[in-house]
């Protein structure tokens, strides 16, 4: 399937989704879009960047592109861009890096992003539009919610679960059976031991409230 990669900066998530487009081999992106004017017109990454979501679809049927893949980082961004897509008809696969493990007992949504080195145990699932970063873990049974980041090295043990559009830093771990809220932030590092409200933001070991103070 020939996509359109929705995302092009070139030192950020894109260049992780193009290497694990390339490395599969099942889909070709043959263009970029995004929202930054000074990109459009330009090659980022060996590929023309054909304007915003917007202009990019004047060239769909010319170059045969049937799919989309979003490649930003912001969870917001990434469902509004998500949906703008979807408008104009274009399917969204999952991307999964060849060299990450995905159980056949796993499910994996529309627009979800498996990076190298990841595993998705047996009975887990990755809501659509979610990304499972560089060698993180998705144990059995644990659940991520549509949107929702699960950073690298990063481990949800068994029958956890995360809420929409939640960011779980690199290295965190989530104990077994507790629960994540939505737009819920774990910071790096940190061991989750007890439900974390939608909303909030935890670090350290075990995981606290941030105490914000300006």
């Amino acid at each position: 399937m020939k996509l359109l990669m929705v995302g092009a900066r070139a030192d950020g998530h894109a260049h992780v989704v193009l290497d694990a487009i390339v490395e599969d081999g099942t889909h070709e992106i043959v263009g970029l879009a995004d929202d930054n004017p000074a990109l459009w017109g330009q090659g980022v990454l060996g590929l023309p960047v054909l304007g915003d979501v917007a202009a990019a679809a004047q060239s769909l049927e010319r170059l045969g592109i049937t799919g989309a893949v979003i490649a930003v980082g912001d969870a917001a961004a990434r469902c509004r861009l998500a949906a703008a897509c979807r408008d104009l008809g274009l399917v969204l696969p999952p991307v999964i890096h060849p060299a990450a493990y995905v159980s056949r007992y796993a499910q994996v949504g529309e627009g979800a992003f498996i990076g190298a080195g990841a595993q998705v145990l047996p009975g887990a699932v990755v809501g659509e539009l979610a990304r499972v970063m560089a060698a993180g873990v998705v144990s059995h049974h644990a659940s991520v919610g549509r949107g929702a980041t699960i950073g690298p090295n990063a481990t949800l043990c068994g029958r956890s679960r995360v809420g929409e559009r939640a960011f779980i830093g690199a290295g965190a771990v989530v104990l077994p059976e507790i629960c994540v809220g939505n737009e819920a932030v774990v910071g790096a590092g940190a061991v989750v031991t007890k439900e974390v409200p939608s909303g909030l933001t935890v670090v350290g070991v075990p995981a606290r409230a941030v105490d914000w103070k300006p």
